[in-house]
């Protein structure tokens, strides 16, 4: 047998066919055994690892019968084959005799290649190391949730990272700088705070003559180290970057070392005045030599102190003459190219238009001499949006459409703000611009202050757009803004840009998703018209796929526009399928054009703490998510969590969608998802998604208790000190979040289930009861109480399985699927009296008389509610169930009603109606009131008939918006040939006015006497 360990638990045969497993509890079982293999493990070890801390009382039994479960299994899977698991002394053991476990084949590598190493065969060390790395599929036993796994990882996954530091030491010392660049670019961006890797990378760097990016790397490290941790660099690391700075690389020019000493007596000199050293990365320009003389401009005038590098300007006109040169230097036109695949976004192209013209619409209205004016502002546009959504392409198209506005010249800069590399420094930018402006490299200022009041003097006359794309932060983009009106600057960045709305007076403009037929017009644009008006159903379906995110969908067009033979729903179909559609949205070849790659940058970028929550929000049931369930999922209270998820939404990973509502773009969420499994530990991961699931069952059985009231409820487990609970005012307002939170709450349901966490998948659908009752949502609601059954079932949980099936039975009546819920109930009375919960029988022996109800058989119907009523009144006190009682009467009611008691139905239903009146459950009080209205009209009442389905339908607009049951009553009031004014009704949620009729409806159309609506229990 072949075992892995080193990714997700993997088990294949000799044939290397997989072995599946069973369920959580066999894969947790054999982790342990893998993790100590060739060694016992005490059965008690195997309990913690199955169960953690709340193992079941039959513990002990239950490892044994999964060991003799997997024994079975494997020997089924390789008859032939040595024995796997063995019963060795108080536990079980898996010798590896004969078998094959990859994280022992990794180990044995790692230790061969050591010892080849210490033999001098590097090249040999080297690949053997390159085996074993290869052997990894992720980390450690990679989504098995549970204390043991996490514990297992940490000495694997140490191993792992010493191999590959091992590794990248013999390929630098075989000689192989440069092609180690990117993979050690990877991994200190994944273990930024590793110092022997940032070591590695630095040294590849300045031996492949990038001395510049290794500075750049070692400032970001020691930032980040002392911004974290509060720590300096190793002495290591502080002797390496002195060796950057004092030696040359191989073959390079022998000019820089002058630059270099300059930089290190400069540095030295700084250090000794208590001045900081300025930051490396400024590698645009050199220092001016301070021993050299005054250069002589053009004329032969000195250069005074205060105006060193200043070019003259030589007129008026765009060009200018470089000093000391007497050469005319043309206007700056920098901009990039346009994308010639750009389509769509109009209102935004529109957006800048306006503002341009807003900005240079003149001087204003003469004023009379004298009058003081306020000083125009510089016009700036900060234009943010999420990686990938085409900020760049847009202001670059934008400034090519206006640039002949701009006699002055265009200037362009890439500011790195996200990219692999750290951010450019604004001086290194403004020694560009200088020199793009005239000024002779060696006269660029040194000092950053006298280059930005330079850059700003060249820009005073001149009409200039100044486009800085790809910025990080304010701070980096404020000393390249012109100081006069005259000039239009436009920054792109991921991140809102605050800081230069508020200070700077920036307009914000944010580029949101492509609209749908944008992008179908992109498509259409790549691919070529015939093929794309050919599929427009699969166009659409794969602008849906990709997100209508632009760089996914260029990245889709590209695909189809290499392969003639592919079709668009083809493509559309290859993504929609891709188990990593991350990974299908990239350009071979060209990794950082691809999807994954631009969200990396961007989560890089954040602090530590951002990152943990983006995380975990992958891991909510649905993309969009409320403050506080986001604060359940983190742990912690909406105080402390809200300004992380407005730094997200700044940064653009999360769109504000309302007061109190974010969401996750869906590939920034696969996104997520990945970084979820890489990086949070499947413990912490299982314990979010507990706390997210307790928090809707604890909101949930609040809402219960006012739609309703006084029904006996299920024990739960109280939530922990994070927890913020909920008050609802009015039954109305409850059944507002439920419905606000329906898609929530049924995916809360369905992915408890898939997580193992069968407690919680199997109680949140029985609270919802009250809300399902009279929601529209019938499909979910048997959904949710069929996913409810199996969990408890998996959980061995005879009372919840009793519970989830009569309310199962109830969601397949309110459909009319009346055969299908009659062996429901009656496994739901055997399960609840098998545990003796006689309230709970009576609920179910209640719904089989509301089965009999509803097919006809009235006296049937009418001995089940009295057994049901017996049961419940002889209750003790403290175990009494009024509301079912009430149900029960208001039933009773209705069946003596259609068996010809009237006084009987009389009696009980205005018992009824008093009983749920006072304990002010509306939804109670509209059934029992339609069922007066329904009774009064079999009498030929019809005055008091109508006088009661009004009061029906008063509480219903009033309160809960009952859609099935509003139905019926409209359809009983038009019967007795009444218009109501049904007027503006409260908006309870999205709900159709016939969305909800009721089987008793259909029946009416059908020519069947209708029984009409009747409350479940």
């Amino acid at each position: 047998m072949e075992f892995g360990i080193l990714g997700p638990l993997e088990v294949r045969d000799g044939g290397g066919h997989r072995v599946p497993l069973e369920g959580i509890r066999q894969e947790r079982l054999l982790a342990a055994l893998l993790l100590n293999a060739d060694s016992p493990v005490p059965v008690a070890r195997l309990i913690d690892a199955v169960w953690d801390e709340r193992p079941p009382a039959t513990a002990d039994r239950q490892v044994r019968n999964l060991a003799g479960v997997l024994r079975r299994r494997f020997a089924r899977a390789d008859p032939a084959g040595p024995p796997v698991l063995l019963t060795d002394g108080g536990g079980y053991r898996i010798p590896l005799d004969g078998h094959r476990l990859d994280a022992r084949v990794f180990t044995d590598l790692v230790a061969w290649a050591r010892r080849t190493a210490a033999a001098e065969e590097l090249a040999a060390a080297a690949a053997g190391l390159r085996k074993g790395l290869a052997l990894w599929r992720g980390p450690v036993l990679d989504g098995l949730p549970g204390r043991l796994p996490a514990a297992g990882a940490v000495g694997l996954d140490e191993l792992r990272l010493t191999a590959w530091e091992d590794c990248l030491d013999l390929e630098a010392a075989l000689g192989r700088h440069r092609s180690t660049i990117p993979e050690l670019t990877t991994l200190v961006a994944e273990q930024p705070l590793r110092e022997r890797f940032v070591g590695q990378l630095m040294r590849a760097l300045h031996l492949s003559g990038r001395t510049a990016d290794a500075l750049a790397v070692h400032q970001l490290f020691i930032g980040r180290l002392a911004d974290e941790l509060g720590l300096d660099p190793s002495p290591e690391l502080k002797r390496l970057h002195l060796e950057l700075l004092t030696t040359e690389p191989p073959g390079a020019d022998p000019r820089a070392a002058a630059v270099r000493a300059s930089a290190v007596r400069a540095a030295a000199e700084r250090a000794a005045a208590g001045h900081r050293a300025p930051e490396h990365g400024a590698t645009e320009h050199r220092a001016p030599d301070r021993r050299a003389p005054d250069r002589r401009a053009a004329g032969g005038t000195a250069s005074r102190p205060g105006t060193r590098g200043r070019a003259q300007t030589g007129g008026a006109g765009p060009g200018r003459t470089v000093a000391g040169a007497g050469v005319t230097v043309p206007p700056p036109a920098q901009l990039p190219p346009p994308l010639a695949t750009f389509t769509g976004r109009r209102a935004e192209l529109a957006a800048l238009d306006e503002f341009a013209a807003t900005a240079f619409a003149g001087p204003g209205a003469p004023t009379a001499p004298g009058t003081p004016t306020a000083p125009a502002a510089a016009p700036i546009w900060a234009v943010s949006g999420s990686a990938g959504v085409g900020k760049s392409s847009l202001v670059v198209q934008w400034a090519h459409r206006v640039r002949d506005r701009f006699p002055g010249g265009q200037l362009y800069a890439d500011l790195h703000g996200f990219s692999a590399g750290p951010p450019l420094p604004a001086h290194a930018v403004l020694a560009r611009f200088l020199r793009a402006l005239g000024v002779p490299g060696e006269q660029v200022p040194s000092v950053p202050e006298e280059a930005t009041a330079l850059y700003r003097s060249l820009l005073a006359d001149r009409r200039v757009l100044v486009v800085l794309d790809n910025a990080r932060s304010a701070e980096q983009v404020r000393p390249l803004l012109p100081g006069t009106p005259r000039c239009l600057t436009v920054v792109t960045s991921r991140t809102r840009l605050a800081g230069l709305t508020a200070r700077d007076g920036a307009r914000p403009l944010v580029v949101d998703l492509m609209p749908a037929s944008d992008a179908v017009a992109l498509l259409d644009r790549v691919i070529g018209g015939r093929r794309a008006l050919s599929e427009p159903a699969a166009c659409a379906e794969l602008a849906a796929v990709c997100g209508r995110l632009p760089l996914a969908l260029a990245i889709a067009a590209s695909r189809l526009a290499e392969r003639p033979d592919l079709t668009v729903a083809d493509q559309a179909a290859e993504l929609r399928d891709a188990e990593d559609r991350l990974t299908a949205l990239q350009i071979e070849g060209d990794a950082a054009s691809a999807v994954r790659a631009a969200f990396d940058l961007s989560y890089r970028a954040l602090p530590a703490r951002a990152r943990n929550v983006f995380r975990l929000l992958a891991l909510a049931p649905a993309a969009d998510l409320c403050t506080a369930a986001a604060a359940a999922l983190c742990g912690e209270r909406v105080v402390a969590v809200r300004p992380v998820l407005e730094q997200l939404a700044t940064a653009h990973l999360l769109t504000h969608e309302g007061r109190d509502w974010y969401r996750m773009h869906d590939l920034l969420r696969l996104y997520a998802a990945e970084r979820a499994t890489a990086e949070t530990d499947p413990a912490e991961r299982t314990a979010a998604r507990e706390r997210l699931y307790t928090w809707y069952l604890h909101h949930a059985d609040a809402a219960a208790r006012l739609l309703t009231p006084r029904r006996r409820r299920i024990p739960l487990a109280s939530a922990g000190s994070w927890y913020e609970s909920k008050g609802f005012a009015t039954a109305a307002e409850a059944q507002r979040w439920c419905e606000g939170e329906h898609a929530h709450l049924l995916g809360a349901v369905r992915t408890a289930a898939e997580h193992g966490l069968d407690d919680l998948a199997w109680q949140l659908p029985v609270v919802l009861w009250g809300y399902y009752f009279i929601s529209p949502h019938l499909d979910d609601w048997e959904e949710a109480d069929r996913l409810a059954v199996a969990a408890a079932r998996r959980a061995g949980d005879r009372h919840g399985e009793g519970h989830a099936r009569n309310d199962l039975a109830t969601a397949l009546a309110a459909r009319g699927r009346y055969d299908e819920a009659l062996p429901e109930l009656q496994v739901a009375r055997s399960l609840l009296a098998s545990v003796g919960d006689q309230v709970g029988e009576a609920h179910v022996i209640g719904n089989l008389g509301l089965h009999s109800h509803h097919t006809g058989a009235h006296e049937q119907a009418r001995e089940y509610f009295l057994q049901s009523l017996a049961l419940l009144l002889a209750q003790p006190d403290d175990n009494r169930d009024d509301w079912a009682i009430g149900v029960c009467w208001t039933n009773l009611g209705a069946t003596a009603m259609l068996t010809g008691r009237s006084e009987e139905a009389d009696t009980y239903l205005h018992r009824a109606l008093d009983r749920h009146r006072l304990t002010r459950d509306v939804v109670l009080e509209s059934l029992t009131l339609f069922a007066l209205g329904d009774h009064h009209r079999r009498l030929d009442r019809r005055d008091e008939a109508a006088a009661r389905l009004r009061q029906a339908l008063a509480v219903i607009d009033g309160t809960t918006a009952h859609p099935r049951l509003r139905a019926d009553v409209l359809a009983a009031l038009a019967e007795l040939g009444e218009q109501p004014d049904l007027g503006d009704r409260p908006d309870h949620g999205d709900r159709s006015e016939l969305g909800g009729r009721s089987d008793a409806a259909d029946r009416s159309e059908l020519g069947e006497p209708a029984v009409g609506p009747a409350p479940g229990y």
